[in-house]
């Protein structure tokens, strides 16, 4: 097992995919992974046009060697579950390399349509 960790803060959201009918904005949660058994989420913040959650996730690095991208998805929140807003990768290579990361993540919808949005994220490996 393996003390190397990346930490991830997510700070705020623009320009979101509206995936509701009508004007009320989405009620967004972001959820991360290295590993697809361990994923992790913000909190839900609820019909904010522009969300902000000023959260800092921690994940573990399994092996860096095959798992080195961070994968990214915005979520909007229904009554019966939830559905993708948008999705973004992340390679890890030039983090753990020692290059900063403090950018807006853009976001593409389902088969890589355009911008679905964009999520400012900061990211170290420590």
């Amino acid at each position: 097992m393996t003390n190397r960790q990346i930490q991830i803060s997510i700070t705020e959201a623009r320009n979101l995919h509206n995936r509701r009918y009508g004007r009320v904005p989405n009620d967004t949660h972001i959820e991360v992974y290295i590993d697809r058994h361990y994923k992790q989420r913000t909190t839900t913040v609820s019909t904010a046009e522009y969300p902000t959650w000023n959260e800092i996730i921690l994940l573990n690095l399994p092996d860096v060697e095959h798992h080195h991208c961070l994968h990214v998805h915005a979520y909007d929140k229904d009554i019966v579950g939830k559905q993708s807003v948008g999705s973004a990768k992340i390679d890890l290579k030039p983090i753990i390399a020692g290059a900063k990361f403090d950018k807006w993540v853009h976001l593409h919808g389902p088969m890589h349509l355009p911008c679905c949005g964009e999520i400012h994220m900061v990211i170290r490996y420590i």
